[in-house]
């Protein structure tokens, strides 16, 4: 009877560990499956950024876009809120003038490549230089970002 008992007893044991583990890997699997599921809902809510560099971008952006200029030298980002009053456009248009975060003087230039509101332009701040600047469109529920020299490599 004890060898009986003693089989019983290691069928039993065998088959409890057996379970046990088969229970952890479909939590671990079903855990996993939740937490992609939620990754992928909170990056529904990203705003992707395409790079901006002319007066006509500028303006071809509707109420609810936003227009970002960030300078690489001084690590500030500036974002302004596309209205109707067009004002987002004075970002891109040659002659204008902001002021940097640093206390420098950006003057909107003309690159020459383009004519019209189809001139590139570029933002030279007096302390940061002519090429830390850069402009980019923010357009919510845009989906992708656009092909990107990053992305082809």
């Amino acid at each position: 009877m004890t060898k009986k008992t003693s089989l019983v007893s290691t069928i039993s044991l065998t088959s409890g560990l057996a379970l046990a583990v088969a229970l952890m890997v479909w939590w671990s699997g079903a855990t996993h499956a939740a937490d992609e599921k939620h990754d992928a809902h909170q990056n529904a809510h990203v705003a992707h950024m395409n790079h901006i560099t002319t007066q006509a971008e500028a303006e071809a952006l509707k109420p609810g876009d936003s227009i970002a200029m960030a300078c690489s030298k001084c690590k500030h980002i500036m974002v302004q809120n596309v209205t109707k009053d067009n004002s987002h456009v004075k970002l891109m248009t040659i002659g204008q003038k902001h002021t940097c975060v640093c206390g420098g003087n950006v003057t909107v230039i003309g690159t020459g490549k383009g004519k019209g509101k189809n001139e590139a332009v570029n933002h030279v701040c007096s302390k940061c230089g002519d090429d830390a600047m850069f402009v980019c469109a923010i357009k919510p529920g845009s989906g992708a970002v656009k092909d990107t020299d990053h992305q082809k490599k």
